[in-house]
């Protein structure tokens, strides 16, 4: 391993062997802080979920980047891209990026894999990872995430039970990573305080995206991103082929650039 790497081998066998893995403390305390900041006022907006899946006694912040722009360190953290490169292609897409509150008596989310499609067999590849950023401690109580250890290599038929999960807890500033196969929910929360995250889901390039990137940060807003994150986002084209092009150009030369914005 390069010794400029941002995980470790056990990090990476962790992943691929149970499907799971933490990178404890990873980010400064100054980012975090700064998310928070950004992130604050757009809790309490919208209301609770939706349904027992979304939570009822959750809020979400959903177009994150539109809204909370300092998230992209998140999103593009080289510890992440790192294990994104053993899993996903080069061109892989941003699907979902959304902050997160679970509250005081929210029931456990049920398990489920963020990548299964219907008719689909099981075991396969991943076809997505999935990053949980800490912003506040994560516990048992207080509805951490719940795993399956090692169910992203189950045969289909195969159901997860109760019994059979763990919680994860973090620290602030830690991520969660995981892969799309694998068997996971929140936890429910019986405590008498909140938990704060980011939830940020990584696709194949030729998966259809959970949020609409590039209609939430269009080219303009995207300009202040680095050339990693539109990317990410979904201005580019399938490494080794042109699918995704636009006009027979690669879309990342739709954003502007920095002399353009100048003149």
């Amino acid at each position: 391993m390069s010794s400029t790497s941002h995980v470790t081998e056990d990090q990476r066998s962790q992943l691929a062997e149970s499907g799971y893995t933490v990178l404890d403390q990873v980010l400064d305390h100054d980012v975090v802080a700064r998310v928070l900041e950004e992130i604050e006022p757009h809790f309490g907006l919208n209301g609770w979920g939706r349904n027992d899946f979304e939570g009822l006694r959750t809020e979400r912040v959903y177009a994150m980047l539109a809204k909370c722009p300092s998230v992209a360190a998140l999103v593009e953290h080289p510890a992440v891209l790192e294990l994104l490169d053993d899993h996903l292609r080069p061109s892989r897409v941003l699907a979902a990026c959304q902050g997160t509150r679970i509250h005081p008596s929210e029931t456990a989310q049920t398990l489920h894999c963020d990548d299964d499609l219907p008719g689909v067999a099981r075991p396969r590849p991943p076809w997505s990872v999935s990053v949980m950023w800490a912003l506040s401690p994560y516990t048992a109580a207080n509805g951490s995430t719940l795993f399956v250890p090692g169910s992203h290599r189950w045969d289909s038929p195969r159901q997860p039970t109760e019994q059979e999960t763990i919680s994860v807890e973090l620290a602030p500033g830690s991520a969660l990573v995981w892969l799309g196969g694998i068997y996971h929910g929140a936890g429910p929360n019986t405590s008498d305080e909140v938990r704060t995250g980011v939830s940020i889901i990584y696709f194949q390039p030729w998966l259809r995206q959970v949020e609409n990137m590039v209609l939430v940060v269009g080219p303009d807003k995207a300009a202040q991103f680095s050339p990693t994150m539109q990317r990410l986002l979904g201005y580019g084209v399938i490494d080794g082929n042109f699918f995704g092009h636009v006009d027979g150009r690669d879309p990342i030369k739709l954003i502007p650039s920095t002399l353009e914005k100048q003149e």
